[in-house]
Parts: C-alpha cells; structure tokens; sequence
C-alpha cells in the first residue's frame, strides 16, 4: 500500500526548528492530536542515526530502527547507542546485489542484541531483526506482524499504559523547561546576558550564575501576578 497517495492517510512534515531530539518540541502534541482524530497508526519518521534522536521513543508507543545493508560500519546503530531504545530492527533493500550483505547485517544485529545489556520492557527485552525490501515488497508481512505482536504483548501486560504514563511525565517536565526558558528571554533578559558576562570573565560559577537566573525568573513571575 502506497501511503503518500491513500484518501485515508494523513501525512504532515515537522521542522524541529533547532530543537534538540530528532523531532519538533510540538511532535508529541501532533501524535496526540492524531489519536485524539481517530487515526489508529501514527508514523513519526526521524532522519539521522545518534543519541539526539533517542527522544523519539518518547513519543511513541514502538521504536522501530530502519536501517541499509552495512558497508564497513557494520554496527553503526549499536556504536552510536540508538539500538537501546529500539523495539525492532529493520534491514531495509534485502534485494538484488545487496541481499547477501542484507543478511550478515541482520545477523550481526541479531548477535550484538542478544549478547548485549540492553534495558528494555521485561515482556519485550529482545528486538526482532527483520529483513525488508521496500522495492521488492517483501519482509512487510512479517514486520506488521512483529508490530502486532508486540502490540498484544504490551497491552496485555501493562506495560503498554506504563510506558504512556512514562511519557506523559517526560513531556510535563520538558515542556516545563522549554516554558521557563523562554520566560527568561522575555522578563530576564538582562539577568541573563548580565550572567553571561560574569561568566566570560570568570567572576562567577555555571551553578551560580543559573541559581541566580532562576530567581530572576521567579522574581519576575512574582511580579506578573501582582499585576
């Protein structure tokens, strides 16, 4: 099924505008927005391979890693640590003159997360290595399979819910310091480029200069209320 031209599918692109992570600050409000439209599967695609996109797997449900028939990295997933958080690994263009190199890629993934320390669900602690071909159609029956099967798994054990509520709290504390951030730019501005002239010039601490910061801040929430 070709998504970008189904009448059903919605497809939306998302500048992170700068934002650390892999995705936009807002991404997690969109999947939520979709869900709360009735879509039943949201698809967050993140392009890249390191550490910043780890945070997606705080906005979805199943952390699926889509990558090519190695060629001289061979575990480029396992080196850069985003293999940790995914729930499945996908090795895409399993075809043509690459399908040999396609399955000593699967077979290196399979090895590296069975032996490596992995933390994960405790009903899910070992990720599927899939072989797919996008080109070639094949391996998608296997992988939706894979999808549902840890769909059952999670939702039959609480996991499903736990990881949910997990996310829920992540997001309320990282919205909470993207808000008190951008509360500094507007009422402590000259707090700020005031402590980041001391720092320059070594009169203060990183540690002090943010305790006062934070004050500033407070003192100037204190102030909107007054008003």
């Amino acid at each position: 099924m070709d998504l970008s031209t189904h009448p059903q599918a919605y497809i939306r692109p998302s500048a992170n505008g700068g934002t650390f992570g892999g995705l936009s600050a807002y991404t997690d409000d969109v999947v939520s927005l979709c869900q709360a439209a009735k879509y039943d599967f949201v698809i967050v695609e993140s392009v890249g391979l390191g550490q910043s996109e780890i945070e997606l797997s705080k906005s979805v449900d199943m952390m699926v890693l889509v990558l090519p028939p190695a060629g001289g990295d061979e575990l480029q997933g396992v080196k850069k640590g985003i293999v940790e958080v995914a729930e499945a690994i996908v090795i895409n263009k399993a075809d043509g003159d690459l399908q040999a190199a396609a399955r000593q890629t699967a077979s290196d993934y399979k090895a590296a997360t069975r032996y490596g320390s992995y933390h994960r669900h405790p009903n899910w602690s070992t990720p599927p290595v899939i072989l797919v071909s996008a080109h070639a159609k094949t391996g998608l029956d296997k992988l939706w399979g894979k999808i549902q099967e840890y769909w059952k798994t999670m939702e039959e054990s609480g996991d499903l819910i736990r990881k949910r509520q997990d996310q829920a709290h992540y997001w309320t504390w990282k919205n909470l310091n993207r808000l008190f951030i951008q509360h500094m730019h507007c009422h402590a501005k000259e707090t700020a480029d005031d402590m980041n002239q001391k720092l320059d010039s070594g009169q203060i601490t990183p540690r002090a200069a943010a305790k006062r910061l934070m004050e500033s801040i407070l003192e100037s929430m204190g102030d909107d209320q007054k008003r």
